[in-house]
């Protein structure tokens, strides 16, 4: 079934509806889509951020705190002594405190982004975007205090960020739409792309190539995986649009067109996911781990968070649907509000109820496809896992701390709570 998806990836270019066709739809579906590129993207989707260049004086200066930290966190070698990670911790989180002191002038930076609260341009949505990566960087750094992360840190219950991280946070929870303390895959990896094909914000600096290339590369992979998709979102909405016109044959022109998307997409992650772009030795220590938050029983990223599968499982109708309290945590308002949007139509109910046999066989197709991905991932991320870490409790960045008395029992609740959504893919 789908051999094709462990073969090399060689890019293709798959058919589509014809412009004809589609110039006469105007349909909620696609207004949403409309929406997530230009407000929720800043007129792209991945998102295109922007830096500081784009900034006001006052919010620059917190490019510079990080820069000015950067270096100070990664370490190639980690402490085995307690008492010495939290020397370490704490000294960085001082010498932070000091930047911050003395770079930012808080009323400036209220001021500034009081004022883009009340813009609305692509411009200044990119802004936010770069921003938006900019200060998850810096709390997630000041949260961990050292990368590779410690058992010191994990076993933190409760951190007290300085008052120069948490009021422009709100501003940012606001404007976004989010719950969460931390950083989410839409500000540490899809806005932290730079145009130039590099990474922004970075946690290895100084460290070995082997380290810097596993962090651009799990970057690199998701922000590939939306462009690679971005076709394929906009067949999904056409889909919806012309099913209310009765437009079957061109329905099923616009689904056969997304499974051409979705197996591309599909070749290249399982042929980007090797060691030799991201190290299985390296990703845990250097990527995993200042990704996870473990705080007040709130996570750090995650692939579910990845709006691609949250489009797939939405639009094929693969259900449960995650709680509106838990998708608030982390998922942009703009990115929540196009999902609902193809739970609420429930394309795949639509097809049965009407007996559209042919558009059914499509679906299923989707389906089968993201089936035999998770499959696929369940043996892909074993090796990623299961890295023995000393320094450190077991953690998923995704699921927090996980009390696994050896890496075996870490894989095996991976594979359990994998498994329940591959059960679920039906």
């Amino acid at each position: 079934m789908f051999p094709w998806i462990f073969t090399t990836w060689s890019p293709s270019i798959a058919p589509g509806p014809s412009t004809d066709v589609l110039e006469d739809l105007d349909h909620p579906t696609l207004n949403c889509l409309r929406d997530l590129i230009k407000i929720g993207g800043g007129g792209n989707w991945p998102p295109k951020a922007t830096y500081e260049d784009s900034w006001h004086l006052s919010l620059k200066a917190y490019s510079s705190v990080f820069r000015a930290m950067e270096t100070l966190l990664p370490v190639e070698e980690p402490s085995l002594d307690h008492s010495r990670n939290r020397e370490i911790i704490d000294s960085f989180r001082a010498r932070m405190r000091s930047e911050l002191d003395r770079h930012i002038d808080i009323q400036e930076v209220e001021s500034a982004l009081g004022r883009w609260q009340h813009e609305q341009d692509c411009s200044t949505q990119s802004a936010w975007l770069g921003f938006f990566a900019c200060i998850s960087f810096l709390r997630h750094a000041y949260r961990w205090g050292v990368t590779p992360i410690v058992s010191e840190a994990q076993n933190e219950t409760v951190v007290a960020f300085p008052h120069q991280l948490d009021a422009p946070w709100k501003a940012i929870q606001q404007h976004f739409g989010i719950d969460s303390p931390s950083g989410c895959m839409t500000s540490i990896c899809y806005s932290n792309m730079a145009t130039v094909d590099r990474l922004q914000y970075t946690v290895t600096v100084g460290m070995p190539e082997v380290h810097r290339s596993t962090e651009f590369w799990n970057t690199k992979l998701v922000c590939e995986m939306e462009g690679k998709m971005l076709p394929a979102y906009r067949l999904f909405s056409q889909a919806i649009a012309l099913m209310d016109s009765e437009r079957l044959d061109d329905v099923r022109e616009a689904l056969k067109s997304a499974n051409e998307i979705l197996k591309m997409a599909l070749k290249y992650f399982f042929a980007t996911m090797v060691n030799s772009n991201m190290s299985h030795a390296v990703w845990m220590a250097y990527v995993q781990g200042f990704q996870g938050w473990a705080l007040d029983g709130i996570d750090g990223i995650s692939g579910g968070q990845s709006l691609m599968f949250r489009t797939l499982d939405s639009f094929l109708g693969i259900r449960p649907w995650p709680t509106p309290e838990s998708e608030c945590r982390h998922i942009p308002a703009i990115q929540r509000r196009w999902l609902h949007c193809l739970r609420d139509y429930d394309i795949r109910a639509v097809a049965i109820e009407r007996g559209y046999d042919e558009v059914t066989a499509e679906l299923d197709s989707l389906v089968k496809q993201l089936r035999l991905w998770r499959m696929g991932h369940m043996r892909r991320m074993q090796p990623y896992e299961s890295v023995y870490r000393p320094e450190r409790l077991h953690m998923t960045a995704g699921i927090s701390v996980v009390h696994a008395s050896n890496e075996d029992h870490m894989i095996e609740h991976l594979k359990k709570e994998l498994s329940r959504r591959l059960a679920q893919t039906v």
